[in-house]
């Protein structure tokens, strides 16, 4: 019994230098630990500087070879609407960061979500914003984009700011907000069209579905459209 407590004092008498060594090295080691994870997990471009000028002319480069590919599917009149559909979705997979758009427009609703609802919704989402989206993209008569501003958002964000032209020679403010992901390769996470996010739009449009459904409710609206059972009412506005 005494001994056990000469151990339990000894346990208590540490020097004061020798536990603030300790908690030196467990900090340390804290830190190396979490840049490790966080490299492995976002990639060695994780930590790139958005204001580095060789950053913004990647961003650039990507939303100019972006622009000319999209403009190309727009004009060619010769595609059939299978095949128009078919190159739009090929566009989306590959300068779109979907699967993170589809997060953060379903925002919050994901903790009322099942893992089934929400497994639905993530299968869904791409198809459903490429079938909104694309018979209103081959309504557009736009023949150019032109960039007029990188601009560094946030920590990680690069807006480019540019002007799209029509025949008529009309143009519309358009803000590309890109991020590299962990490959550092840019991706599209939003669009604003005239100061209006895309996103927020859609994300609204979701909040207001699943308040008066829920999510089960928003997979079906969402099948509906893809299927063609119903028409999405931003398609109805344009």
């Amino acid at each position: 019994m005494e001994n056990a407590r000469e151990n339990k004092a000894a346990v208590i008498a540490v020097p004061a230098d020798v536990a603030a060594s300790v908690m030196r090295k467990a900090f340390f080691g804290f830190i190396t630990v979490t840049l490790f994870l966080a490299m492995l997990i976002f990639g060695g471009n994780a930590f790139a500087d958005n204001t580095d000028p060789a950053e913004q002319q990647k961003a650039r480069e990507f939303i100019e070879a972006f622009s000319e590919r999209a403009i190309a599917v727009l004009n060619n009149k010769n595609l059939t609407n299978d095949q128009a559909f078919n190159e739009y979705r090929d566009i989306l997979n590959d300068a779109f960061a979907v699967d993170y758009i589809a997060r953060i427009t379903l925002s919050r609703h994901r903790k009322k979500a099942t893992k089934e609802e929400l497994s639905e919704y993530f299968n869904l989402f791409p198809e459903f914003i490429l079938t909104v989206n694309s018979s209103r993209l081959r309504k557009l008569d736009t023949t150019k984009i032109v960039i007029d501003q990188v601009t560094p958002h946030a920590k990680s964000d690069i807006f480019i700011r540019t002007k799209a032209y029509s025949d008529g020679d009309k143009a519309l403010d358009v803000d590309w907000r890109v991020r590299s992901n962990k490959d550092g390769n840019y991706k599209i996470i939003d669009v604003k069209i005239e100061g209006i996010s895309l996103v927020a739009t859609q994300r609204d449009d979701f909040t207001a579905r699943i308040s008066s459904s829920g999510v089960g409710g928003l997979n079906k609206y969402m099948q509906d459209i893809i299927d063609g059972i119903v028409v999405a009412e931003t398609e109805t506005a344009s």
